[in-house]
């Protein structure tokens, strides 16, 4: 990522790094491939800067600086304003919509005006359209591509057929679980896998750095009381609801964290013991099911399931909070694996009453997989959301359920095991 802004040290600094003080750097930087000045934000007009940024997007990236001659490079303040809000009006123009960050650095001696900062990062779903046609920059200049150029049109969607296969890699299940000595990814065991890819072109380091992860490692341990084992791989911090080993034909809740603060939660479905399994069962011939119906399905215990999918959900919302996560730099994905035929069992009159009327739900398919939902094409999304929508909209449909019913269901189950314990 090129920056015209340098450190102390020498060190190219980021959009959110700089100050006042680091606009005298930019008497040295001419206007180039990754860098061009504007008088006032609409310098030419909103479609000549929708085009700019689009420019800015299909290649590298870029800066605009807005409030400094591109001649004298010297400062003409502009008034201060919501400019994220106006840019992001601007940028609608363009589709997709590509990334950007804004950042108004006021005058020393007066607070309402000053110079705006635009970051513009290379899109990773190019081409990007503006007004029909797909500007890349040339030289200080922007110039749209010939249709005659396929060339630039082919680079741009392979870049963004690129991007799609990292995000497709991420969204598989990576966790080997440790069976008879042997690491095995395939198991039998269903298996419910949630995946939250970071796709944003931002290089958050923080988590790069020990003391850091330490903090992290402290905020989840004391947000949720899930895990006793934490473990580390190359690229993150691995938690874990019990330790397992090799050989120690055991599964467990697990909840990884990567450096860049993309997340996967992984949860093995089943029941506690066999006692529990006949449990369940036996309610099920209480209500009249017959025996032989029952012996033909795994049984897994619900409300241990949506629980602990919904507890890695609103930690993962809670993280989110803490470090200024935001929805639109994310890709979800859920996955079950061996799901075919197995009963999501509860507890309690309203799950009984739901078998009288519908029958006993269960998955109907070994596997089901939702499609990829980027949150920044729904913006209504909110993490804080997200467990709550992933109960009703994926368990519920998962495993036979009603979504309207499923809530009511765990309530009313979660009820009764907290009686028991």
């Amino acid at each position: 990522m090129y920056s015209p802004f340098i450190n102390a040290k020498g060190t190219p600094i980021t959009i959110t790094q700089i100050k006042y003080s680091h606009l005298e750097q930019l008497k040295e930087c001419d206007e180039g491939h990754h860098l061009e000045y504007k008088k006032f934000l609409e310098d030419g007009g909103r479609a000549q800067l929708a085009k700019e940024i689009a420019s800015f997007a299909n290649c590298e990236g870029g800066w605009l600086i807005v409030g400094i001659d591109d001649k004298t490079r010297e400062i003409i303040p502009v008034d201060k304003c919501d400019y994220s809000q106006k840019v992001g009006k601007i940028a609608s123009r363009i589709s997709p919509m590509p990334e950007f960050e804004t950042r108004f650095l006021s005058l020393p001696n007066d607070k309402t005006k000053g110079v705006l900062v635009i970051y513009v990062y290379e899109g990773r779903n190019a081409p990007y359209v503006c007004n029909g046609s797909v500007y890349v920059r040339s030289g200080s200049s922007k110039e749209p591509i010939e249709t005659a150029d396929r060339g630039n049109i082919e680079y741009l969607y392979e870049r963004s057929r690129t991007y799609t296969q990292e995000i497709e890699s991420f969204c598989k299940r990576d966790y080997y679980f440790p069976y008879t000595n042997i690491l095995r990814t395939q198991v039998s065991t269903p298996i419910a896998s949630i995946y939250l890819k970071n796709i944003s072109m931002k290089k958050d380091r923080y988590m790069n750095i020990y003391k850091n992860r330490d903090k992290v490692i402290e905020f989840v341990k004391g947000t949720k009381n899930l895990f006793e084992y934490v473990g580390y791989s190359m690229d993150s911090i691995v938690f874990m609801h019990r330790k397992t080993m090799p050989g120690s034909n055991s599964l467990t809740f697990i909840f990884e964290l990567y450096y860049d603060w993309s997340c996967k939660i992984i949860l093995p479905i089943g029941c506690e013991s066999t006692d529990q399994r006949e449990a369940f069962k036996e309610q099920f011939n209480q209500l009249g099911v017959a025996r032989k119906f029952t012996e033909n399905f795994e049984v897994a215990d619900g409300t241990m399931a949506c629980n602990a999918l919904f507890n890695g959900l609103q930690l993962f919302a809670s993280l989110a909070k803490k470090y200024k996560l935001q929805e639109k730099d994310y890709a979800f994905c859920a996955e079950f694996e061996n799901a075919g035929e197995l009963i999501l069992a509860f507890w309690g009159d309203t799950y009984r009453n739901y078998i009288k009327e519908y029958g006993i739900p269960y998955s109907h398919k070994e596997i089901h997989r939702s499609e990829f939902l980027y949150f920044r094409k729904a913006p209504h999304v909110k993490f804080s959301d997200m467990a709550t929508a992933f109960l009703l909209d994926y368990i519920a449909a998962a495993f036979g359920y009603r979504s309207d019913s499923i809530g009511e269901i765990l309530i009313e189950s979660n009820d009764i095991v907290s009686g028991h314990n």
